[in-house]
């Protein structure tokens, strides 16, 4: 156990420490198996020895210097084809934190769960839900920022402070997390309260290659095209010359 975190009100009251673990996410989860954990647990590390990312990427960290924590959340009214709002929300909360110390006009979400700052990125979502009938019996949310990395970090990868340039101290990883999770716990209620139509345009509004003309692929093939937006079940909306390619999750790549 580890300091529970007071600005939120009832995400966070059950923190797990661990100085290092394969990942997060499979440590929450495996918690969540042997007792009955109370939703808005978190699980946070200094660092992740397999962390993992989107299209089964690895996710790399320098010990002791960025967020690498879990969130348990127990959505269970959240039916399954409303499942993608989980990202949604995680992405604009994180966004949302990191415009206090960034450009906000150079924050953009990158779909389906990825935060960049001009073409870099700073911050990764993944987000595991169980599934009981038609909706979400309980999900657990991945997020890793790079905070105060400067060594290390992999191309077209950048870290908060990095973009800070010459400040003097390390920005305080708890008291970050403490932001995020109250920042999230804001959006989360307005999930809750079936805000679907504000979540969206807020999406929108951030949405990283939005109305661009940029190279992708998919099937093998390369093509020029337009992200106009996401649809209903969240898949990826592409315009090209021939119509319009909705794309599912791992089906389309972002090339230039």
């Amino acid at each position: 156990m580890h300091k529970i975190f007071a600005k939120p009100i009832f995400l966070g009251k059950k923190v797990v420490f661990l100085p290092q673990c394969h990942s997060t996410n499979d440590e929450l989860s495996l918690l969540s198996k042997q007792e009955n954990l109370p939703e808005g647990t978190v699980v946070y590390t200094d660092h992740q020895v397999a962390g993992k990312g989107q299209r089964g990427n690895s996710w790399k960290d320098e010990p002791a210097k960025n967020i690498l924590a879990s969130l348990l959340l127990k959505p269970k009214r959240l039916l399954i084809r409303q499942q993608h709002y989980l990202n949604l929300i995680t992405g604009l909360a994180v966004v949302e934190l990191l415009s206090k110390y960034l450009d906000a006009a150079k924050l953009k979400l990158k779909w389906p769960n990825d935060v960049y700052i001009e073409g870099n990125k700073v911050a990764g979502i993944l987000i595991e839900n169980t599934i009981k009938g038609q909706t979400i019996d309980s999900a657990i949310i991945g997020v890793g920022v790079n905070l105060n990395q400067l060594q290390d970090l992999p191309e077209k990868a950048t870290s908060v402070k990095k973009e800070l340039g010459a400040t003097p101290d390390s920005l305080d990883r708890l008291d970050f997390m403490e932001d995020l999770l109250s920042i999230f716990e804001k959006w989360y209620l307005k999930l809750g309260a079936g805000e679907f139509t504000l979540i969206d345009q807020a999406y929108d509004d951030v949405l990283y290659w939005k109305n661009e003309v940029h190279m992708f692929q998919a099937d093998g093939k390369r093509f020029d095209g337009v992200i106009r937006g996401i649809n209903e079940i969240g898949r990826l909306q592409i315009e090209t010359n021939d119509g319009q390619l909705i794309f599912d999750v791992k089906e389309v790549q972002f090339i230039d």
